[in-house]
């Protein structure tokens, strides 16, 4: 099994570095291995649901933790950015902070996970493959989807409820740099120097687009701290 040193884990996953040597690595999956949680360490050390691994390993057995709607066992299954989790009735949303990642305690909008568009391709059969932020793709028909936008998926019934499209006006929050966790209105796209401008009161922000998270029309579409 992979391991990582405790002192080289991101800051966000709160482990104690004197304790143990190594922690456990997160899997290859749909985030990249420090962009993620392993879920293991979500449930034992960020969320308190177990006091030691094997704690949260038998949690993950018993079937009732759902990541994005879809049971997971395995305590490496990595959640990043976005991903909504179900741990035996109690909802959570993985999403940017100042730290980093930061798993936010939510409910009524469980079922909702925000998915960018990082690009897309033509399918046999008039059909778009949409490819998202963590490496998951849907095929819809062909309509009004443009890269930077995000879609808002029902992970219950694998369908795209609404798009919100990457523009002035739109609400978003930073999700790297130095200004991650930020959120504001876009108030201007400079698509040459792939920049946006992002206000929230007096405050103005130049971000790089690749940072930017559109996440409502004027306001966040779901819980997002």
């Amino acid at each position: 099994m992979a391991v990582t040193k405790r002192y080289n884990a991101p800051k966000f996953w709160t482990v104690k570095t004197k304790e143990k040597k190594y922690v456990v690595t997160p899997a290859s999956g749909p985030h990249s291995k420090f962009g993620c949680i392993p879920i293991g360490i979500a449930l034992r050390d960020i969320l308190g649901h177990a006091r030691t691994m094997n704690e949260s390993r038998s949690i993950l057995l018993s079937g009732t933790v759902k990541v994005n709607n879809i049971v997971r066992k395995e305590h490496n299954f990595p959640v990043g950015l976005m991903d909504t989790l179900d741990i035996g009735g109690d909802f959570y949303r993985v999403v940017p902070s100042k730290k980093g990642l930061m798993i936010l305690k939510i409910d009524g909008d469980a079922d909702i996970k925000l998915a960018k568009i990082d690009n897309k391709t033509s399918v046999s059969g008039g059909k778009t493959q949409l490819n998202f932020h963590d490496g998951t793709n849907m095929l819809v028909e062909k309509g009004d989807y443009k890269t930077s936008d995000v879609v808002a998926i029902d992970t219950r019934h694998s369908k795209i409820t609404e798009t919100i499209k990457f523009e002035k006006g739109s609400f978003a929050v930073v999700t790297g740099g130095n200004n991650t966790g930020f959120k504001g209105t876009i108030e201007s796209i400079d698509r040459v120097l792939k920049t946006v401008v992002m206000a929230a009161g007096d405050t103005k922000l130049p971000v790089p687009i690749r940072y930017v998270f559109v996440v409502g029309k004027t306001s966040p579409l779901v819980n997002i701290g």
